[in-house]
């Protein structure tokens, strides 16, 4: 009964998510990133920076992975690549779309499918009826990428009290992550901001877990705590995109 209320507990989480970051740009940095082809700058276009169409950009838990979806954006044609343990689907659609109209997109690949809708600004994109064969109550969390802010994709884990993934992306001096314990079929999102080197993140539930750790180049790690649940562990994760 005590694992079932500490899951249940889970499910009404706030995350005041508090990570002190350590950034050194330096040549080694820039270095790492060319190696592991990671993107230095954004591949968006500034034509559509207040647009529906453009590059989107996000993370997937339910095992763990990455997302971007170009809409319009490098071609008259509207794609989705969702790489899952290392794992590309390339997602399609047969639907037409107009540039600055509210959007809603099914996008297939085989029998895998979901539901993308953004605002005709491009504004509040979501994710939603997500079928992924093999991933039942899995989750993407995605946001728009401009032309002058690249959008970073880290993948990472969580342990202790309780397990599972922890994935986040970092643009500008925003941070927005989502996590889902290996045993649980509920997502916990948080969201906040970076300034000074300083994360401050308050999610979208209610009991307070915190997190406090590094960022050193393309890794993060640190410890988590609840006090008023006496619940804690550990978590790291790496930009994988």
């Amino acid at each position: 009964m005590k694992n079932l209320l500490l899951k249940s507990i889970l499910c009404l989480m706030t995350i005041s998510l508090t990570i002190s970051l350590t950034i050194s740009c330096t040549k080694n940095d820039s270095a790492e990133d060319v190696s592991q082809n990671l993107a230095q700058v954004p591949l968006a276009k500034a034509q559509y920076d207040t647009s529906n169409f453009g590059i989107y950009k996000g993370v997937f838990v339910g095992s763990t992975g990455t997302i971007i979806l170009d809409i319009s954006n490098t071609a008259n044609s509207f794609t989705a690549t969702l790489i899952i343990d290392g794992i590309a689907h390339n997602f399609i659609t047969n639907q037409s779309i107009q540039q600055n109209q509210t959007t809603t997109i099914n996008f297939v690949e085989g029998s895998n499918s979901f539901t993308f809708t953004v605002s005709a600004n491009g504004s509040n994109p979501t994710i939603t009826n997500l079928i992924i064969n093999g991933h039942p109550n899995a989750a993407i969390l995605v946001v728009k990428e401009t032309s002058t802010v690249l959008i970073k994709c880290f993948e990472g884990t969580y342990s202790g009290s309780y397990s599972g993934t922890f994935n986040a992306v970092i643009y500008g001096n925003i941070i927005k992550g989502i996590a889902k314990a290996t045993s649980d079929v509920n997502v916990v999102t948080a969201d906040g901001t970076v300034n000074n080197n300083q994360i401050n993140a308050i999610g979208n539930t209610s009991n307070g877990d915190v997190f406090i750790g590094n960022l050193n180049g393309n890794n993060f790690s640190g410890t988590w705590n609840n006090s008023s649940e006496n619940t804690n562990g550990t978590f790291s994760g790496v930009r994988t995109y």
